[in-house]
């Protein structure tokens, strides 16, 4: 089926829509540049022997136990049965997170640094962080392709677009240059345990996450191979010997089986949750100081992650990230979307997940301004079931005419809630613009000289294949409102197979970090 537009990424005068595997290129005028296509050969199972297949090294192994089996079963190593009830074989059972040579992953995130210069996206299944260098005219020439340990599930840049940070479904967040070095490097991804850390060294912090922080430190040391404690000077007796060359045999077998899977670039671990992590941004505080360089301010960072279990945590930033600050507390649900406010507002965060309302912070202090409804604007649009719960999954905010203007979405509602926030830091609800589809994401563009305009991706309801040209469309404001436009004569593209039910859980995942017990 052809594919819809699910994200968006507005990079100076160009406009990147990811569909599918794809990533679309268009210029101000939305006309239509170039396509950066997936690189399907590169998950091909050719790519070179697997781990079994490698040559381990001629040690003799110990005796295996054999055990007495049914009639029809094969016996596995150590005793094991190697066959199922139904006489699949173990060996035949695809692994849970395997791509097929024939799946291009879907482009789950689109980002790009604040000069216009570098766009990176990620790719879901195979956990993949890719680089581009734009030409500033919608051309994409990849520089690098990074696989992560596990899935990111957000990604954000630091100010001086030089480091990027990944919050992965794990709960962990790494640092990784943009731009890898030209010799790969491999940083250790926890620290030594008994050695002496920051965290060891700085002032205790309490908080939900405070076990978790403690023991997620950052630590450049190369990684090392374990040794066993005994050496043959302390053990004496022959069954111990052989137990401690079988104990060796077995550590430099796992150490050839994890080598493949160990990350060959720069990757540092900077801070870690207990729950899953959903959202990850930037923030900048501005002080006074007695020097006179800088024009006697000092500005420093700090890492705002959310998580699953309704925590919003303050990091310090780099390289003492793995210092916590404070929470900002108040949800009673899944934290999916974090937003910082523009015009000069740098300490206002706008927060929205499985809660009924957008929650506005100072996030510098943790104190909560206010909250604004979006629930019952949903019922507004959507009733039933539909309307007794929401889940945001985009909150995008931009500076227009003197004012910040909020725009929402809703996972599964046919609908673009604007919201605008007061000079005394409040959130109110404007107007809900109605959307010929659900919208997947959302975009502000600016021309000189022309009314903003807003970029909408949706899935076009009218059609169960997302076929139709509707699925990305133009929201030009009027002095009578909102007038919509669709985006024709779109390139050929995203046409894979996939079902409809697997479309939906690839478009619609953020209400499924809802708990179940909350319906309980």
């Amino acid at each position: 089926m052809v594919l819809p537009y699910h994200l968006i990424k507005v990079c100076g005068n160009t406009v990147f829509a990811a569909q599918g595997s794809d990533i679309h290129s268009f210029n101000s005028g939305l006309e239509y540049v170039s396509t950066w296509k997936y690189p399907v050969q590169q998950t091909d199972e050719s790519n070179g022997p697997s781990i079994d297949a490698q040559e381990s090294p001629a040690q003799e192994e110990p005796p295996t136990k054999r055990r007495k089996v049914e009639p029809g079963q094969e016996e596995g190593p150590k005793g094991r049965r190697a066959k199922y009830k139904n006489g699949q074989s173990k060996g035949n059972k695809p692994a849970k997170h395997d791509v097929p040579g024939n799946e291009r992953p879907f482009v789950q995130g689109l980002y790009a640094t604040t000069d216009g210069r570098h766009l990176v996206a990620v790719t879901g299944s195979d956990k993949t962080i890719w680089v581009f260098e734009h030409d500033g005219v919608g051309n994409l020439n990849q520089l690098s392709q990074r696989a992560m340990p596990k899935r990111p599930c957000s990604l954000t840049l630091t100010h001086d677009n030089l480091t990027i940070l990944s919050a992965d479904k794990f709960g962990d967040v790494y640092a990784l240059p943009l731009l890898p070095s030209p010799i790969p490097t491999t940083t250790t991804t926890s620290a030594t345990p008994g050695a002496a850390t920051p965290s060891a060294l700085s002032p205790p912090t309490s908080g939900p996450d405070e076990s978790r922080s403690a023991s997620a430190t950052p630590s450049t040391a190369t990684p090392s191979a374990i040794k066993p404690q005994a050496t043959a000077l302390t053990v004496h007796t022959k069954r111990n010997l052989r137990a401690l060359e079988h104990q060796k045999i077995s550590l430099g077998r796992r150490a050839l089986q994890e080598q493949p899977n160990r990350p060959q670039f720069e990757l540092t671990l900077l801070l870690g949750h207990v729950s899953m992590l959903t959202a990850i941004t930037v923030g900048t505080t501005t002080t006074a100081t007695a020097s006179t360089e800088a024009g006697g301010t000092r500005v420093r960072e700090y890492i705002v992650t959310a998580d699953r279990d309704e925590h919003i945590r303050v990091s310090r930033g780099m390289p003492q990230a793995h210092v916590i600050e404070r929470f900002c507390l108040g949800h009673e649900d899944f934290v999916s979307r974090l937003c910082m406010a523009p015009g000069g507002r740098a300490e206002v965060l706008i927060s929205g997940g499985g809660d009924d309302d957008l929650f506005v912070w100072d996030w510098v202090r943790g104190e909560l301004l206010g909250r604004a409804g979006v629930l019952e604007h949903v019922k507004g649009v959507v009733g039933g079931e539909a309307a007794s719960k929401v889940a945001v999954t985009r909150v995008f905010a931009c500076g227009w005419e003197g004012g910040v203007e909020v725009f929402v979405v809703v996972e599964r509602v046919p609908a673009l809630f604007r919201y605008e926030l007061l000079e005394d830091n409040t959130l109110h609800h404007r107007e809900t613009i109605p959307t010929p589809g659900n919208p997947l994401d959302v975009e502000g563009i600016e021309v000189p000289g022309a009314a903003p305009r807003l970029l909408v991706a949706v899935y076009p309801s009218g059609s169960t294949d997302g076929s139709s040209n509707s699925s990305f469309i133009v929201l030009d404001k009027g002095e009578s409102g909102w007038r919509q436009t669709s985006v024709e004569n779109l390139p050929a593209g995203g046409d894979i197979a996939i079902s409809e039910t697997e479309l939906q859980k690839m478009l619609y995942s953020t209400e499924t970090l809802r708990k179940l017990s909350d319906f309980d």
